[in-house]
Order: structure tokens, then C-alpha cells, then sequence
């Protein structure tokens, strides 16, 4: 069972991307509808910087005047890119020894793929649990089921009899079950 990656997440949401000259005044109006959005700041090919609803307000009460500033004069720009075929276990590892204002997924060439946000965060943690959990459980089902068989092949039993159970006599008196389904 292979790992889920950062790619499996759901890294196409939570983010918009604005030209690193965009003025901030025009990006108000979708953060207003999205308050939890990044505006991941593009220049050429590259995320170079992130702003936040936050950001902006911070700023606005320093006295930024939304209408004449660019979105690159108040963007952080300690930016951590990680490869979407990064498996969630070393991704996670590195998110939580490094702190980047933003997480930018990127594919095997470098090119964008999206935004790896806080919820992608707290959503990864949960699928990795649960995958850790499931493979746990899958390869303890697998060993049991192998020291099944070797012990099956010893005595001389079939995988039918490992399947259905040691102790599955033919039994006459047995009443017949009815079924939904007519195999005549």
C-alpha cells in the first residue's frame, strides 16, 4: 500500500496567484469573500511571495494605502516548495522543522501545482494517521494469514479450509439458509 503524497491533498483551493505588481486594493475583493485565502505572489514562472487577508490589515494599520501599494512591497517571501510526489510522511516532517510563510507544491519540473495550506496541513496529518494504521493492520492480516498457510500446508489442508475455518464438517442437519438469489 503505497503512502498518500502532497499531491493527493486538495492543493488547487485556498489560493489565487496575482503578477507580482498587482495592487493590493485589487485583491481585496476576492480576500474579502475568501478571508482564508493565500495570494501567492508570481513573478515570471516563480511564487515568489505570499499576502494574506492578515497581511493586508496589518499594513492598513500601519497606514498602507491599499489603492497605490503592490502586492509585492508587503509580501513574506520565506517560501518552502515541495515536490506533489513527496510522500505526506517526509512533508510533514519537513513542515514541522521548518517555518515558511507558504507551502508551494510544484511538479517534477518545477511548474506550479498549488497551494499547500494550514487545512491541507491538519488534513494530511489525519490521512497519514489512518494510512499508517491501515498498513499496520494490513501487514499484521498479512503475516497471520502467511503462519495460516504454512501451518495449513504442514497438516495438510487447502486454502479453502483456511478460508472457511479449521473446523467446517459437512453437516446434514444443517437447515439451508434462504437466499434472495435463485441460481436455478
Amino acid at each position: 500500500m503505497e503512502e498518500p503524497t502532497i499531491a493527493d491533498m486538495s492543493i488547487a483551493d485556498e489560493h489565487i496567484v496575482v503578477a507580482s505588481k498587482t495592487r493590493v486594493s485589487s485583491i481585496c475583493e476576492e480576500l474579502a469573500k475568501n478571508p482564508d485565502y493565500a495570494v501567492l505572489v508570481k513573478k515570471g514562472n516563480d511564487i515568489i511571495g505570499v499576502v494574506t487577508a492578515r497581511d493586508i490589515f496589518a499594513k492598513m494599520a500601519d497606514g498602507l494605502n491599499a489603492t497605490k501599494v503592490k502586492v509585492d512591497k508587503i509580501m513574506r517571501t520565506d517560501i518552502l516548495t515541495l515536490r506533489g510526489d513527496t510522500t505526506l510522511s517526509k512533508g510533514l516532517n519537513m513542515l514541522s522543522k521548518l517555518s515558511s510563510d507558504a507551502v508551494v507544491v510544484t511538479d517534477e519540473k518545477g511548474d506550479f501545482m498549488g497551494y499547500f495550506s494550514i487545512k491541507d496541513y491538519r488534513e494530511a496529518t489525519r490521512k497519514l494517521e489512518a494510512h499508517q494504521l491501515l498498513s499496520s493492520r494490513l501487514a499484521r492480516s498479512k503475516k497471520a494469514i502467511s503462519n495460516k498457510v504454512e501451518q495449513k500446508e504442514e497438516s495438510g489442508g487447502d486454502l479453502l479450509d483456511l478460508l472457511l475455518g479449521e473446523n467446517i464438517e459437512e453437516d446434514d442437519d444443517e437447515p439451508e439458509v434462504p437466499s434472495m438469489i435463485s441460481l436455478e
